[in-house]
């Protein structure tokens, strides 16, 4: 948001102060300042001159030798110009002007010397387009800044949308200005709200249907409006806040919502159907041409304003065109309303259009301003070029006139809150400099919220607590330190494991943590179809991306890694987080349950079956290791088919019957439908359940003293079906068991033609481990056949 200086000063006086220490009270106790910005600078040293004689030049046929003068210096102009003529006034640029990024030098054009350069419309930002050299009117005084003729001469404050998004009384100049006066003590030296224009007797003709679709709404007709340019004053200030001067009916519009904050619009009357006006809901199919030449199709259930039953507005956001006042207006409607911020908001989110009324209706504006605004802008269009109009009596309705919010607290309340011992009487007087009415009954305080304040913004005991901190200055309260018992911190186990869990991912596995949002869609919540039944619905309409609170985490990992999957080869990333379950068709609230989830994108083309088994393989024994790591020894990996995971790749880790993990290969066809080019490893961690376990479990010390005998290996290589799983033949190993057994896994996988089509070669290793003697020859011999002959039981080939 721009404001004007000059503007503000209007109002409060704050040129009685250094220009610093404003802005130092503006950035520690009102709002951040973006930028301080000199309004068009570059153009104080253009300035206007009467051109005194033409001649042409010796040594170019398209250029002319002008003289021209201001008030006490001569200036000799080559110029190329062909409207200009003696006795014109026109801009000058003087010798060091910057004028669209080039600098304006002393120079020599065909060896004749020139002292600057006359100007046109478009050079001076008055116009996109012209032709010809800008010509002042009769009587333009001689020598002044076209920065002063134009009214430019105004230091601009860019203040931070952010920090006033909860303050709509401050978008404005007089809402600021009015903040500023409390916040250094001055007096507010204008009113606009408080304008003495008189409303006539009757109705217009006018009608305004009343319904609980708007705070408030009221019309008013205005007859014999001439169309025409506006005033230097409100051109400039309109200019200066980024808005482009239109004609002096809309101009007035434009220039209440800088000065007030409230938004109105001006229709014109005889362009219109009707004489009755109304607050409505969209009906399906229906469009609106509007003001900026588009034609939408209306979202069925959004705010407009309805003449008869034609809509000839979006509430609260844009007019339409065919109602919209231009040159041939003669009579015109003015609207005047507040509308509720949660409809305009919807309005903005299903139309995205944002203007700037909508900017300021989405934040809650009050409707006391409703009818002063009205006065306030027939005073303007008298003053604005139409003295001559005639006025007549508001039509409409205020749900919310007799509003008051009322807030009671006590000293010891505000002290506490604020850290700092302050008085009643610095609290009654700061309260009532920013416009509260205070009462008190010893420590006890009750205070009414001024209007401009009273909608969202002040509602409870600690906005007060704001109110007063930020102008007594946060740097005024002591910094003291907080006393604390030395006390040993409560245990958190789940908090301990999923360090833990995180530290493994991250460090040894190289995986990197990311966010979601803990909401997602409707088609989202097919990945997981177990848990549809018990997907929640946000009450507060949403988008429709993020309308249900998540059942799964995986929909989040797989979209950061479609984002992601053209940036790396490799894209691997994990995500600790919850999933909301509604159990009950009760109102109880949603079960959480915490999940840590892992994905992993494979470099590999999706034909590239054995690597991707490979990084399947390595990826279990990842899972398998982090379970040892945990001591949760002897977890066992079973094939459990889900939808969401390739039928022959899709495993559940379970300890003592419980299910812990769960690993797989993301189904071709969801990757297709999330637009994965590539194949798509992922998995997800149980944490409750493991947390249990662990408790029980892994806390316990299972040290081993180390042998002080050499480790032995064996392998052993059998051929299989291509679908057929590799755990079968681990799972009769372990039936076995052999003393000497510490671990053992699939090394490799291979397929090719020397194994025969449909068919694989796998190949098992085992880790034996001797603590009492040294292995001998006969011992891994007789070790060697015991396992073939259990392949061979089991139906194994051994290759």
């Amino acid at each position: 948001m721009k404001l004007s200086v000059n503007w503000l000063n209007e109002f409060v006086p704050i040129s009685k102060l250094t220009f610093e220490s404003v802005l130092e009270k503006i950035n520690t106790s009102i709002c951040e300042i973006d930028d301080v910005e000199e309004f068009k600078s570059h153009l104080t040293s253009v300035i206007t001159v009467e051109i005194q004689s033409l001649e042409k030049h010796p040594n170019a046929e398209k250029l002319q030798i002008t003289k021209a003068k201001s008030k006490d210096k001569e200036y000799q102009i080559v110029t190329a110009a062909t409207n200009v003529k003696k006795g014109d006034i026109v801009p000058l640029a003087l010798p060091g002007t910057q004028l669209d990024g080039k600098e304006i030098l002393d120079s020599e054009l065909r060896g004749v010397p020139s002292q600057g350069m006359y100007c046109s419309e478009k050079e001076l930002g008055l116009t996109l387009e012209s032709s010809g050299v800008l010509i002042f009117p009769e009587g333009t005084e001689l020598g002044v800044s076209v920065r002063k003729l134009f009214l430019w001469e105004d230091t601009i404050l860019v203040i931070d949308n952010k920090s006033i998004t909860h303050r709509p009384d401050l978008w404005s100049h007089f809402g600021f200005a009015r903040e500023l006066a409390s916040q250094l003590k001055l007096p507010l030296s204008s009113f606009p709200l408080e304008s003495k224009e008189e409303f006539g007797s009757d109705n217009g003709g006018l009608s305004v249907i009343k319904n609980d679709l708007a705070h408030a709404y009221y019309t008013l007709a205005i007859q014999n409006v001439q169309i025409q340019p506006s005033t230097a004053k409100i051109k400039s200030r309109l200019e200066k806040c980024g808005i482009k001067s239109i004609n002096n009916v809309v101009d007035v519009s434009n220039y209440i919502l800088l000065e007030l904050g409230q938004p109105t619009h001006f229709f014109d009357k005889d362009v219109l159907g009707s004489n009755q006006f109304s607050v409505s809901l969209s009906k399906p199919n229906e469009n609106l041409l509007l003001l900026d030449d588009t034609t939408p199709k209306l979202p069925e259930g959004i705010l407009l304003i309805r003449n008869g039953e034609t809509p000839v507005a979006l509430a609260g956001v844009m007019g339409g065109k065919e109602s919209a006042v231009f040159e041939n207006t003669k009579n015109i409607i003015m609207e005047s309303a507040i509308f509720k911020r949660e409809d305009v908001r919807s309005t903005i989110r299903k139309t995205n259009i944002r203007t700037e009324s909508a900017v300021r209706y989405e934040k809650g504006l009050d409707s006391f301003t409703c009818v002063p605004v009205m006065k306030r802008a027939i005073q303007l269009l008298k003053e604005n070029g139409n003295p001559q109009i005639q006025v007549s009596l508001p039509q409409g309705f205020n749900h919310t006139e007799n509003k008051e919010v009322k807030i009671t607290t006590n000293l010891n309340f505000l002290q506490n809150k604020l850290g700092k011992n302050i008085t009643l009487i610095e609290v009654s007087e700061i309260l009532e400099r920013l416009g509260f009415q205070v009462s008190t009954n010893g420590n006890d305080i009750s205070v009414i919220v001024p209007k401009f304040r009273q909608n969202y913004d002040v509602t409870i005991p600690e906005d007060l607590v704001e109110e007063i901190g930020r102008t007594i200055g946060y740097a005024s309260i002591q910094t003291t330190p907080v006393s604390l018992a030395v006390e040993t911190p409560i245990r958190n186990p789940l908090r301990e494991l999923e360090k833990k869990i995180k530290t493994y991912f991250s460090l040894e596995l190289g995986f990197h943590e990311v966010y979601n949002y803990s909401f997602f869609s409707k088609s989202d919540s097919d990945l997981e179809k177990e848990y549809q039944k018990t997907i929640l619905k946000i009450a507060n309409e949403m988008p429709d991306e993020h309308s249900f609170l998540r059942t799964s985490l995986y929909p989040g990992l797989i979209k950061q890694g479609t984002v992601n999957q053209d940036r790396f080869d490799r894209v691997s990333i994990f995500e600790l987080g919850r999933t909301y379950h509604k159990l009950n068709a009760d109102k109880s609230l949603a079960n959480e349950e915490r999940w840590f989830g892992f994905f992993e994108l494979c470099p590999h083309k999706t034909n590239e079956i054995s690597p991707i088994e490979n990084d399947f393989l390595k990826l279990r024994d990842s899972i398998s290791n982090l379970m040892e790591f945990l001591n949760l020894k002897n977890a066992i990996w079973q094939t459990t088919p889900k939808s969401h995971f390739h039928p022959n790749a899709s495993l559940e880790l379970s300890f003592e019957d419980k299910k812990i993990a769960e690993l797989g290969i993301l189904h071709s066809r969801y990757a297709d439908s999330y637009g994965l080019k590539r194949r798509a490893l992922m998995g997800k961690l149980h944490m409750e359940n493991i947390v249990n376990l662990w408790e029980n479990f892994g806390r316990k010390s299972h040290f081993i003293p180390p042998s002080n005998f050499p480790e032995g290996q064996l392998d052993i290589s059998l051929l299989m079906l291509d679908g057929e799983p590799t755990d079968k033949f681990i799972g009769l190993v372990k039936s076995m068991n052999i003393p000497e057994l510490e671990s053992m896994w699939v090394q490799t996988i291979f397929k090719g033609e020397s194994v025969g089509e449909g068919k694989k070669s796998v190949t098992y290793r085992f880790r034996l481990m001797s603590y009492d003697k040294t292995f001998t020859q006969e011992r891994f011999k007789e070790l060697s056949d015991s396992l073939v002959k259990q392949a061979e039981a089991g139906g194994f080939q051994l290759r």
